[in-house]
């Protein structure tokens, strides 16, 4: 069984759904450790999101999924859903497990997420060209607060809780769906 098979069971057998993963990415998902599966290996805790948004910013073309279930503490537990995909930066950290969330409602929540990032991913590829050091950043987390950021990492400022993930990923995918082709060289 592959990676992406091992993954695909895991997380649709616990109710939460299950992201598509673009081909060229999806062929080298590898299980990496209990609820962690990436497409490279990994120095750094998934649940460090910050970090992981500032690589993709430092190290652009550098492609990278990554699926994992981790946490620490009562109720400090989230999926990560991690996607550097061309001009793509998408980054889910999404609450899930603990003593004090609704696993439930919780699920269908990563779900909706899942559906919503489903949609991103082919309609990024209608951005045209972008200019050098520019790319679409979109961070989803429960923990962190949820923004994004449509040419780059300066553009927009954290809004740390002010938005969820949902209405993040809803309010990008409306974005892409009405913006005409951007070419910024």
């Amino acid at each position: 069984m592959t990676g992406l098979e091992k993954a695909r069971r895991l997380f649709e057998q616990a109710g939460l759904g299950f992201p598509s993963i673009p081909a060229e990415l999806a062929a080298g998902l590898k299980e990496q450790g209990k609820w962690l599966f990436s497409t490279c290996e990994l120095k750094v805790s998934p649940y460090n999101l910050r970090h992981y948004v500032h690589q993709a910013n430092l190290a652009p073309g550098k492609d990278l999924a990554l699926l994992c279930y981790s946490g620490h503490g009562v109720n400090s537990y989230a999926i990560q859903y991690y996607l550097v995909y061309g001009p793509l930066h998408m980054f889910l950290h999404l609450g899930w497990g603990g003593a004090y969330i609704d696993a439930d409602a919780a699920a269908c929540r990563i779900r909706e997420c899942f559906s919503l990032a489903d949609e991103i991913v082919p309609a990024a590829k209608t951005l045209g060209k972008l200019g050098a050091g520019a790319w679409l950043t979109i961070v989803g987390s429960d923990f962190y607060g949820s923004y994004w950021s449509p040419l780059g990492p300066s553009r927009q400022k954290e809004e740390m809780g002010s938005t969820g993930p949902a209405e993040v990923l809803s309010g990008v995918l409306h974005w892409l769906k009405n913006h005409p082709k951007v070419s910024v060289c």
